[in-house]
């Protein structure tokens, strides 16, 4: 194979000075006719670099003892540099070759390769992205590869360079693949045959790649899979894949729209996240770990009797939105998912859940009581948001840990649940009416008897993007009636990265702090911490 130093230039001629992907091509080799032969061969620079000892240290006997006591890091031995390149963005590590001929080859001995169109290069069009890959697998064909890793704005055209990259990493006993072969129109990416059986992998994520559905799997590494928008996926091939994967751990699947129900009794599988699916049933009663997420448009029967985490962060889709039928679908839902998930020790909890708790509240519909232990609510800390919290908090008898996760409402989704046109007047006159503070001494007397076992408090808010009135109400208000009437509490913690003031009304993190020392406390022992970093 030739070297870059065979062909008119060093193997850092894959990028450009300015960092971009270089579309010199080599005119000696070509992905389309299929690629194998290209990868064969061998290289007297790679021999000669491979029989070098990775412990060995370059002699700088001839340099000056300037430049040995300048240059400390290139005396360090090749694993050292290359775990140090590892670090680096493939471009970066390749663009090393360039110092001496010390570091020409190192960059070849990395072991993970990551290509995508955004690390930071002019040139991204796809056919140069393409070519550059194939350049990179070329001169590096003697080399281990542990991690492939590829984002590509996908066309047909590149089907027959797709299918030598994954030949080539899964004849290396690839550990790792990340495909995410993104397109804006034409067929997606079919996984080629030799890809369905594999035993070096032990983490696949694929991301707009269809899988063969009749194809038989067998994964016998395989420990975490991650799908998406996979349109040829169906129940059965899930139930085929999940059979070849005896050691899987980690499932997620993301807007396959034709899988809608999910049996497994697998004894490995621990962790299953599903992300905008249409799941209608889900049993696999060894699985510890459940995430719903996105969209939905189905109600969904549950079956996880070991499960102990928890994360409703969806919506669901609803055709006309704003009837009472739709309202009451929500509300079903969300009854149905808190009295199935009663047992687990922690439950994580979205804005549009939390929303459609308040539409229960409003209506004189409590949600069922729970025994959660620790529980994170994801909320915007808008009107729409209080009933539905104190609805959910009332009801969390067990409740050890307690923590608000301050989300900025985007797009008006913090208003999602509840509009004028509704029809709902007295819901959306009270809301516009309502008052924080008082709004949460008017549930003290609940709250008090519920939340006597709570320990914890913490709060993380990195945007306060919310003006001194609400935000301030809302949030000193809960935090006043916590203080005052548990005695268990042990801490309040306040965690920031940053802090913006948008004017007079602002009220940021340390003066949150500073008010919530001067309240009365239940609990002698308990503190107020406060983090920024």
């Amino acid at each position: 194979m030739e070297d870059g130093s065979h062909s008119g230039g060093s193997d850092s001629d894959l990028i450009d000075s300015d960092g971009s992907y270089s579309d010199r091509s080599h005119r000696d080799r070509s992905y389309r006719d299929g690629g194998r032969s290209s990868f064969s061969g061998s290289s007297s620079d790679d021999d000669s670099f491979d029989r070098r000892s990775a412990r060995r240290r370059y002699d700088y006997s001839h340099r000056p003892n300037s430049y040995l006591e300048d240059d400390r890091i290139s005396d360090l031995p090749d694993l050292i540099l290359i775990q140090i390149l590892s670090l680096l963005p493939l471009t970066d590590a390749i663009a090393t070759a360039r110092l001496s001929k010390r570091w020409r080859f190192l960059w070849k001995m990395v072991p993970n390769l990551a290509f995508s169109p955004y690390d930071h290069h002019s040139n991204t069009r796809p056919s140069a992205l393409v070519s550059f890959i194939h350049k990179v697998l070329l001169l590096r064909e003697r080399s281990s590869i542990n991690k492939f890793s590829v984002q590509l704005d996908y066309r047909r055209e590149f089907r027959s360079a797709v299918d030598v990259w994954l030949h080539v990493a899964t004849g290396k006993n690839v550990e790792e693949i990340y495909l995410d072969l993104e397109r804006d129109r034409g067929a997606p990416y079919t996984l080629p045959k030799n890809l369905y059986t594999n035993s070096s992998l032990v983490k696949l994520t694929l991301r707009d790649c269809n899988m063969n559905p009749n194809a038989v799997f067998s994964w016998p590494s395989l420990r975490i899979l991650s799908i998406s928008y996979d349109g040829e996926l169906n129940d059965n091939s899930i139930a085929s894949i999940l059979s070849g994967c005896p050691v899987l751990e980690s499932l997620e699947l993301r807007k396959c729209v034709d899988v809608s129900r999910l049996n497994t009794m697998s004894a490995s599988l621990k962790k299953l996240t599903i992300r905008s699916c249409d799941m209608t049933q889900i049993s696999a009663p060894k699985v510890e770990s459940l995430s719903i997420l996105g969209f939905t448009e189905t109600t969904m029967s549950l079956d996880l009797p070991s499960l102990l985490h928890a994360t409703l962060n969806f919506e669901l889709r609803i055709v006309k939105k704003g009837s009472k039928d739709s309202y009451q679908k929500s509300g079903r839902l969300m009854t149905y998912l808190l009295e199935t998930l009663n047992g687990v020790e922690e439950l994580k909890i979205g804005t549009w859940c939390i929303q459609v708790l308040s539409v229960l509240e409003m209506q004189n519909l409590t949600c069922p009581t729970t025994s959660f232990k620790r529980l994170i609510l994801n909320t915007s800390f808008t009107r729409w948001d209080l009933p539905g919290m104190a609805n959910l908090l009332r009801n969390s008898v067990s409740l050890e840990t307690l923590v608000l996760n301050m989300t900025r409402a985007s797009g008006g989704r913090g208003e999602i649940l509840l509009r004028k046109k509704d029809g709902f007047k007295k819901l959306n006159q009270f809301y516009n009416e309502l008052d924080g503070k008082k709004y949460w001494n008017s549930q003290e007397g609940a709250l008090v008897n519920s939340l006597q076992g709570l320990k914890i408090v913490k709060i993380i808010d990195d945007n306060l993007y919310n003006t001194y009135d609400w935000y301030s109400e809302c949030l000193l208000g809960l935090l006043q009636v916590i203080l005052k009437n548990v005695r268990m509490l042990e801490k309040v913690v306040i965690c920031t990265n940053k802090i913006e003031n948008h004017g007079s009304l602002r009220l940021n993190s340390m003066e949150v702090a500073q008010t919530l020392l001067s309240f009365p406390k239940a609990s002698p022992s308990a503190v107020i911490l406060y983090y920024k970093s």
